[in-house]
Formats: C-alpha cells, sequence, structure tokens
C-alpha cells in the first residue's frame, strides 16, 4: 500500500526530528519505525505553541540527551547510535540521576513522548 510522506515538522531540524523519533520510541515503547512521524507532527505542533524560552530549553535539552553518553557515560557515540540495551540503561540513568536537572529533562521528555503518542492514536 502506497503511503504519502509525512508531513514536515516546523519547529524542529531533522536532526531534532530523528533525536525526538528515538526518544519517544523509547519512552513509549514501540519499534522504531515511520509510525513515529505522526506523533512527532503532533509535539511539533504543541511545541510551536510554547513560549520561546521554553522552545529553546527544549531545543538545548534534545541535544543535551543526544550528546549525554558522552558526557555522562564515557561512550563515544550519540544517543541515537546507541544499541537497544544501552539506551534503555541510559535513559533509566537520567530517570534516576542524583541530578534534579537530569531527572526533569527526562520527565519532560517522556511527557512530550507520551502526548505525541496518545495524541495521534
Amino acid at each position: 500500500m502506497f503511503r504519502a510522506p509525512p508531513k514536515a515538522t516546523y519547529f524542529f531540524t531533522e536532526t531534532e526530528h530523528d533525536i525526538l523519533k528515538s526518544v519517544c520510541a523509547y519512552m513509549v515503547g514501540i519499534s522504531h519505525d515511520t509510525t513515529l512521524d505522526t506523533p512527532i507532527i503532533a509535539i511539533d505542533a504543541f511545541v510551536q505553541q510554547l513560549p520561546k524560552t521554553w522552545q529553546r530549553q527544549l531545543r538545548f535539552g534534545l541535544h543535551l540527551f543526544q550528546w549525554g553518553p558522552l558526557l555522562f557515560n564515557w561512550k563515544l557515540c550519540r544517543f541515537t547510535q546507541l544499541p537497544s540495551p544501552d539506551a534503555v540503561r541510559y535513559i533509566e540513568g537520567w530517570a534516576k540521576s542524583r541530578f534534579r536537572i537530569r531527572r526533569r529533562l527526562f520527565r519532560g521528555l517522556r511527557d512530550i513522548a507520551f502526548l505525541g503518542y496518545y495524541s495521534s492514536t
């Protein structure tokens, strides 16, 4: 069956789109396939309504989460390149971190992932 390509996101760059797609897959617990484009579009629409300060913080948080394995786990790769078991442990490390900022970012990304997933189902 032919599927039209997904509508482009307006807030997120292509790189941020890929990071968010991977985050959503792990947070919601679904496979990394192309059906995640619809939740990302819903998240994009939501984020466009946020104040500019929050948009900048979200963008910074996504990139911090992407490069976190290098900063926090001393692994020479990005989050989107981690094997699945390592990615799950990495996310759990954010959820259980002793640093409040990491726990808050985890909760924010998790909430956004669920918002996108459940608003598109």
